[in-house]
């Protein structure tokens, strides 16, 4: 017998163009088609960390360890663009129109200092041989998120109330390496939590999960965590309803679980 489980359904709309580099090729820094939950849990306001890292190394494992048991926050998906014009305007797009041009990747070309989160500041004198006293600039590419992009993000509460959790999430949020605008739109949503063999079709951290998949896997790598996009796993389960039909998620995921030191 199934038992019913409350969720956040969390409607994220960019505003900016939006980059953070999910692979680096040659010059190019590539976004991928997620937004990871690493930023999520920061830019939603329930962990923070140092103002500025000195060591540039991510410390998500001990800024989150309050709020792991508590509830869990998924990765955000793209959502196709008559969904988009669902939710915005609250009627489907006419039969047969054309539909706009919205959301999506834009490719841009820069010549500036590298984005890097931290750049040392050296004097002339201190230069490397063969760079000291030239201006050499820097080239590359960025494919980024554009605007009006919509994605669909889940929280997943245990021990707190979904009411509340939706409340306390900011109506505008700042993602990305260059703090891009994004508005967020949330929404409670009535699902049950079953067991058996079952699909999960929602990303989640490749180590958020400890079950061991049976088959049908398909995973995206990104950067710093790789996503399970699908995969097919035997224990409980989450089913929420969704424009898709349902979204199907295992029970229990925790934020970076398989990368905390055993209790």
């Amino acid at each position: 017998m199934s038992e019913s489980f409350k969720a956040v359904e969390c409607s994220i709309e960019t505003f900016d163009r939006t980059l953070y580099a999910s692979r680096e090729v040659g010059d190019l820094a590539d976004t991928g088609d997620f937004i990871l939950n690493t930023a999520l849990h920061y830019a939603f306001g329930f962990i923070s960390g140092e103002y500025i890292n000195i060591g540039n190394s991510p410390s998500y494992v001990p800024d989150s360890s309050e709020i792991i048991h508590k509830f869990y926050v998924t990765p955000a998906r793209p959502e196709p663009l008559g969904e988009y014009l669902r939710r915005s305007g609250g009627v489907n797009w006419p039969v047969g129109k054309p539909m706009p041009h919205l959301g999506g990747h834009s490719t841009s070309y820069w010549n500036a200092r590298p984005h890097q989160y931290a750049v040392k500041n050296r004097k002339a004198a201190d230069q490397p041989e063969g760079v000291r006293g030239k201006n050499i600039p820097k080239f590359g590419r960025e494919r980024v998120l554009d605007q009006q992009n919509l994605f669909t993000a889940y929280i997943l509460p245990y021990e707190v109330e979904a009411e509340s959790l939706a409340t306390k999430i900011p109506r505008y949020i700042r993602i990305g390496k260059k703090r891009s605008k994004a508005k967020v739109g949330t929404k409670v949503i009535e699902g049950e939590i079953g067991e058996g063999e079952f699909l999960s079709n929602h990303p989640f951290g490749i180590y958020d999960y400890e079950g061991v998949p049976l088959g049908d896997i398909i995973s995206v790598r990104m950067r710093p965590v790789p996503l399970i996009i699908q995969g097919r796993y035997h224990g409980k389960y989450i089913r929420l309803p969704s424009a898709r039909g349902y979204t199907v998620l295992p029970y229990g995921l925790e934020f970076l679980k398989l990368r905390r030191p055993r209790q």
